[in-house]
């Protein structure tokens, strides 16, 4: 953020001229002209330069123009992965970038990093005219979204979606649908969304105790719920379109202002 109030990623040219410390800088294709193809690893003492307000990514997600989202998932994604993939997993030896993939590479035994992405399914589960929704122990208070889970070895992404939403509410799935994806750095995913209908009365048993709740919803009453950053929320917006409410009224939850300029 800068000191004029304006909200946006920095070029590269502005970020180091700000000084990142003993930063590291790192190429990656995210679209766009050159200066946007740049992903940095700050040394955690930096101090943020004059005129500058340093934010935490999800911040940042509710505050920057559409068209930089992605930009700003792809370097969080990318940045993790280097800070966790400093040496060569197979024999221990410091890795450095490869000169022909994007991997770190093991100068001693060869062996690839590639960025870890981590598969999760994320669902919008409706009963009639009610929604599925879910609330996490990490969700700001009173905070409820749809039921997602990471995919577990051996799983396709519809067994993912079955066992997340059985093991969290007990209600048992139909008409499974694809909807869309998003990428999600927290830590290193890939949302899978997924619609599907309640086989069944619906009647809730938390079998995992992961949710401190799971609840049914009409469109007209939903609780505060995600960003619209989020493949979740777009999730929980097509369920109230779909039933004649309009997204733009659904609550949304909270999250920490920024630090005062």
């Amino acid at each position: 953020m800068l000191a004029d109030g304006v909200h946006r990623l920095p070029s590269a040219v502005e970020a180091k001229r700000w000084g990142a410390g003993e930063g590291e800088w790192f190429p990656f294709r995210a679209g766009g002209d050159d200066e946007q193809g740049v992903a940095a690893l700050a040394d955690p003492r930096w101090t943020p330069a004059r005129g500058v307000v340093a934010i935490g990514l999800r911040t940042a997600l509710s505050l920057l123009p559409a068209s930089e989202i992605g930009l700003a998932l792809t370097a969080a994604h990318l940045v993790r992965w280097r800070r966790t993939s400093r040496f060569c997993g197979i024999c221990g030896t410091p890795a450095i970038p490869s000169q022909h993939h994007k991997a770190m590479s093991c100068p001693d035994c060869g062996h690839l990093a590639f960025p870890k992405i981590s598969p999760a399914v994320i669902v919008q589960v409706t009963r009639g005219d009610q929604i599925l929704l879910g609330r996490s122990r990490r969700h700001p208070r009173g905070a409820y979204s749809v039921l997602a889970g990471f995919v577990d070895p051996g799983e396709s992404l519809e067994d993912a979606v079955r066992r997340e939403v059985e093991e969290e509410s007990g209600v048992r799935l139909r008409d499974i649908r694809y909807f869309g994806s998003q990428p999600w750095p927290f830590p290193d995913s890939l949302m899978v969304g997924f619609t599907a209908v309640c086989d069944g009365d619906g009647t809730l048993l938390n079998r995992d105790h992961e949710l401190k709740d799971v609840a049914w919803f009409t469109a007209d009453s939903l609780p505060p719920v995600p960003p619209k950053y989020s493949i979740a929320r777009a999730l929980i917006d097509d369920f109230a379109r779909r039933r004649g409410v309009d997204p733009a009224t659904v609550p949304t939850w909270r999250r920490p202002k920024p630090p005062d300029r």
